[in-house]
C-alpha cells in the first residue's frame, strides 16, 4: 500500500461546543510513498488543514475556479473546506508526510 494513515487522536466536540454535538476534531498523519496517491474527494461540511511536514506532493485542486495542479512542499498548510475538490499525488522519489486536522461527523454510536 502506497498510502499509510495513522490516527493521532481526536476530541469529541460535543463536550466543548453544544452546537457541534455530532462532530469530532481529529488528527491524522498520512504518508504517501513515491508513486502513491489519494483519490479525488470533496470536503463537504468537513473542513480541515493539511500541513506537509516532509517531502513534496502534487495537489490537483478545484475550489470552484477551475482545476489546478499545485506543487506543495514541506512547511506548507493547505486548507480544505466545503466546495473544494482535490486529490494528492507523490511524483517524487521520496515519501511525503502530512499532518491533517479536520472536523468530521462523529460516527460512533
Amino acid at each position: 500500500n502506497k498510502v499509510h494513515v495513522e490516527s493521532l487522536g481526536s476530541v469529541d466536540l460535543s463536550r466543548e461546543f453544544i452546537v457541534l454535538n455530532d462532530r469530532i476534531l481529529r488528527s491524522r498523519r498520512i504518508t504517501i510513498s513515491p508513486g502513491g496517491s489519494v483519490a479525488w474527494h470533496e470536503h463537504q461540511q468537513r473542513p480541515g488543514v493539511a500541513y506537509l511536514i516532509k517531502g513534496t506532493l502534487i495537489e490537483i485542486r478545484d475550489d470552484g475556479s477551475g482545476v489546478a495542479s499545485i506543487q506543495r512542499q514541506a512547511g506548507e498548510a493547505v486548507f480544505e473546506s466545503t466546495g473544494v475538490l482535490h486529490a494528492w499525488r507523490n511524483d517524487s522519489d521520496r515519501p511525503a508526510t502530512a499532518v491533517i486536522v479536520d472536523l468530521v461527523p462523529n460516527l460512533q454510536p
